[in-house]
């Protein structure tokens, strides 16, 4: 009597195992998912730079310069743009007591006739006051240009910084300048500079003296 309940036991256990996920043929039934087809978005095309980073003469743009920043910033650099903006005092009419203009700067860009200031950089540096390149100017137009200090190797205070012309400035490039500009996004200090093609000069081209 015990010996067949244990047989009926047994086979009792043994018939689920022996049926599970088995098929007809005794295959086992695999359930096959629907195929999914991921529905992405198609791969953007990045519009190309709008300038080089660095010419063949290996100076920079300005759009190179501060791409570059991680290995350009607090370094001596060559940069090559074009003079967009020349920073002018207001006149101080006589008999007046004026605020002391800021010391001489200029901003230069990538392209020619930039208006747009987040594309300009500053470049500071190359002279005193405007009094300076007033000077300097009317001793070019009276023959006596100026000369090289030969003592402290000074250059000559630039007297061609005119809108529209394209420059090659040698410079420091640094968010603070010796003489106290500050730009977040860095500036020029000058050290010297190549005048590639000429800017517009006005008719004078020497600024009243005040």
């Amino acid at each position: 009597m015990m010996r067949r309940l244990f047989w009926c036991l047994l086979a009792i256990a043994l018939v689920p195992l022996a049926n599970c996920g088995e098929g007809r043929n005794g295959d086992l039934n695999i359930e096959e998912l629907p195929s999914v087809t991921p529905s992405l978005p198609n791969v953007p095309t990045l519009p190309p730079p709008p300038y080089p980073v660095t010419y063949p003469d290996q100076s920079y743009s300005v759009y190179g310069l501060r791409r570059r920043e991680s290995t350009t910033m607090d370094t001596d650099v060559n940069v090559t743009a074009y003079i967009a903006r020349v920073y002018a005092p207001e006149e101080c009419p006589e008999g007046h007591t004026c605020p002391t203009p800021a010391a001489p700067h200029m901003w230069i860009a990538d392209a020619r006739g930039e208006t747009d200031e987040s594309h300009m950089l500053m470049v500071v540096g190359y002279a005193e006051n405007q009094i300076a390149i007033d000077e300097a100017r009317d001793g070019e137009l009276h023959g006596h240009p100026q000369e090289v200090d030969v003592e402290s190797g000074q250059l000559p205070i630039p007297t061609d910084f005119w809108p529209g012309a394209k420059v090659h400035v040698v410079g420091h490039f640094a968010r603070i300048s010796s003489s106290g500009f500050n730009v977040s996004e860095g500036l020029l200090e000058w050290h010297s500079h190549t005048t590639i093609e000429p800017g517009e000069v006005p008719d004078s081209g020497v600024r009243p003296r005040h």
